[in-house]
């Protein structure tokens, strides 16, 4: 099948050569490129140069409903239009482009955590399972019928980068089904139960404050689902900290204690923050203005004692 691709990122990216081995990959469309770092150059998407690679034509439209777009969008016929982690919700009038379908990979399984933050907010609410759905675009943000559907363990030690990553390689071989099947018509798609939708909205920088008189367990489904972005912060005395690693400790001999004290200095492992109830214990962290480090190594230099604190923050 004529198969148009649209997504941004680099989860997205890595959909293009397999998909290209697959299928014939007429066209790729992807957000404009964009001013990055300190000098503000233009940067293009991971996905524009992953096409570049590949030598497949790319559209970057600032307005999808510019006539010049659709124009060009017309004469890539694409059977399919396959949509990864775009960035953008498509007008109806090009989701009937398309002469057979199309079609998005959504990284939860849907109806559960519609939006643009499905696995933060897996990983923020403690959730053991979650997966890749393969659904029908329809006008409603994620909700048309479902392709296919696979589920996947959230591992305890997973976070927003690791969990992404083994969604996207769940995702790549599902979409790739999906596609041979329709391309067959052999799909029995399902509706989703609207009832049962759950929403994951884009975090801000404000989801990453931590509040140490939460639970321990709430902190550290926190600080997992904000690495690396927006980041886990809190303060100690005048410097800014990034947690970007920690467990929650439930031993018996951690003591009640003011929330944000470190209660134990573990020398090989960190240090454990008291929180309300529990005790979280920092393996990892970044210091602003330094490199990620283990905390082993921070103690090594800050010198951390019994009863200093770690405050909140303001973003």
């Amino acid at each position: 099948m004529r198969v148009v691709f649209w997504g941004t990122p680099r989860l997205a990216a890595q959909y293009l050569s397999p998909l290209a081995d697959r299928q014939e990959l007429v066209g790729v469309v992807t957000q404009p490129d964009r001013p990055k770092g300190r000098s503000r150059a233009p940067s293009a998407p991971s996905v524009k140069q992953e096409a570049v690679r590949l030598g497949c034509p790319v559209l970057q439209p600032e307005d999808l409903l510019e006539y010049d777009f659709g124009e060009q969008l017309r004469e890539l016929a694409g059977d399919v239009f396959v949509v990864v982690a775009y960035g953008r919700i498509l007008p109806p009038s090009i989701i009937e482009m398309p002469g057979q379908a199309a079609v998005n990979v959504h990284y939860s399984l849907l109806p559960e955590l519609r939006g643009a933050a499905p696995v933060h907010h897996a990983l923020m609410q403690g959730l053991t399972e979650t997966g890749v759905t393969v659904q029908y675009i329809t006008e409603e943000l994620d909700g048309g019928d479902i392709v296919l559907q696979q589920s996947i363990t959230i591992e305890p030690g997973d976070n927003t980068a690791t969990l992404t990553q083994r969604l996207t390689e769940v995702g790549i071989c599902l979409l790739l089904e999906a596609l041979d099947l329709i391309a067959c018509g052999q799909i029995t798609a399902r509706p989703q139960d609207h009832t049962a939708a759950t929403y994951a909205p884009l975090l801000t920088k404000e989801d990453g404050i931590i509040d140490w008189c939460r639970p321990a367990r709430d902190i550290v489904n926190q600080i997992r689902a904000c690495y690396p972005w927006p980041g886990s912060v809190c303060s100690l005395g005048d410097r800014r900290i990034k947690i970007t690693n920690a467990r929650p400790v439930v031993q018996a001999d951690i003591k009640e204690g003011d929330c944000g004290q470190i209660t134990e200095i573990r020398p090989e492992d960190g240090f454990v923050v008291q929180a309300k109830p529990g005790g979280v214990l920092v393996t990892r962290l970044q210091p602003a203005g330094r490199q990620e480090m283990s905390a082993a190594d921070f103690l090594r230099g800050a010198r951390l004692d019994k009863g200093t604190r770690f405050e909140s923050v303001h973003v």
